[in-house]
């Protein structure tokens, strides 16, 4: 409101001044040439100058208009640009969104030269053209991606490697992602494409390999890494029997140094160290195995470890049974480790022993397991009617 009335003041004062100007003297003017003349006053001279500007001035940009070189309306122009195509391609991205393929390539496409954002537009119209079918199409969206961008290999590269992930194309993903390694060693989404690659591939080598650079240059939760590391060592333990099956001693002997070379914190979980055992037996080496579970028990202790330590044949029982009632002394209360003593007792006919072992384990817990060895016990001692009672106890 100041501004408006500080001009209008401005405009009155101009208006009295040059008025009054006018009417002290109005001038004289005389414009002579060749045969023609004109008179007027300063004032009418100094008007039809003015106008005579303004009208050059405006034939000027009205012609720079048409030539296309007027600055102004070229920034003009190619902010209208811009805007048309950020709404287009805020349309096809929600297109994408809502699963119409077919439009969001063409908003998207239409949009990319005129964007701010071109690898945005390419990437994406490539992902609605592949789940249109168009494979081609697709991969042409990605190589004018690449050409959009300076340094967008790496998003171009990512993209095309999970579109070929989705076709079923493992092996063409996985050598476009060993690529962008070269490059990019250590980028944690590039790691984790390699990782589900690798798993759908079953190539475990390659992932135990890329195991030790995971926990460092990922944010992969730590429980997830676990599972994925013994996993691996599953599978490799696995390998070791399989592809040995016709020479099963070298088999043994390659899965004993797979064991021992796992690190210690995964060699001793329960997972691992149980199929490792299980794996020995399948290939006729119990002795072997009782030997590896009775050191792995000192670092990993579980009812399925120490139940399956009682089933094992070693070369020698008694030494077997003594190393069970050694674990006694830190676990007197432990149901499943009496129902192995009995079990092991029994096994060397020490039938006192195996009958106050369960005895001790059945006014713990009433295990079927130990019900169902007392009747065994009980039926080696000749005792059939006490045996019999027991195992009715186990089969309830």
């Amino acid at each position: 409101m100041r501004v408006w009335l500080l001009l209008l003041i401005i405009t009155l004062g101009l208006g009295l001044m040059i008025g009054t100007l006018v009417r002290m003297d109005t001038g004289y003017v005389l414009l002579s040439w060749n045969n023609y003349t004109v008179e007027t006053n300063i004032w009418v001279y100094i008007g039809l100058t003015l106008l005579a500007m303004i009208a050059m001035y405006a034939l000027l940009r009205f012609s720079l208009l048409l030539l296309g070189s007027d600055w102004r309306f070229n920034e003009w122009r190619r902010q209208r640009r811009n805007q048309r195509a950020r709404r287009q391609t805020t349309r096809g991205l929600l297109s994408l969104a809502q699963g119409q393929w077919r439009r969001a390539e063409r908003l998207l496409t239409l949009s990319a030269d005129d964007s701010d954002t071109p690898l945005i537009n390419y990437l994406a119209a490539a992902r609605a053209a592949y789940e249109q079918g168009k494979m081609e199409a697709a991969d042409e969206w990605l190589k004018a991606a690449s050409q959009s961008t300076k340094g967008a290999e790496l998003a171009v590269g990512l993209t095309q490697a999970e579109l070929l992930n989705s076709r079923g194309q493992k092996e063409q993903a996985l050598a476009v992602l060993l690529r962008l390694r070269q490059k990019h060693p250590k980028h944690a989404y590039l790691l984790k494409l390699l990782v589900k690659t690798y798993l759908d591939l079953q190539d475990w080598v390659a992932l135990h390999e890329l195991l030790p650079l995971l926990r460092k240059a990922t944010k992969i939760p730590a429980d997830k890494i676990k599972e994925l590391e013994e996993n691996v060592h599953l599978q490799l333990l696995e390998r070791a029997v399989r592809g040995h099956s016709q020479r099963p001693g070298q088999g043994v002997a390659e899965l004993k140094r797979l064991y021992h070379d796992i690190p210690r914190q995964l060699r001793y979980s329960l997972p691992i160290t149980r199929r490792y055992i299980e794996l020995l037996i399948e290939q006729n080496e119990e002795t072997l195995a009782e030997h590896e579970l009775r050191n792995a028990l000192k670092y990993v202790w579980h009812d399925e470890l120490i139940s399956l330590y009682g089933t094992l044949k070693g070369e020698d029982a008694s030494r077997q049974l003594l190393f069970a009632e050694q674990q006694l002394q830190e676990r007197p209360n432990d149901p499943q480790l009496l129902l192995i003593l009995g079990r092991l007792a029994l096994r060397l006919n020490d039938l006192d022993k195996a009958q106050e072992y369960l005895q001790t384990g059945l006014r713990i817990k009433g295990l079927p397991e130990l019900h169902a060895e007392m009747g065994k016990v009980l039926l080696a001692e000749g005792n059939e009617s006490r045996a019999c009672e027991h195992f009715q106890l186990a089969l309830r």
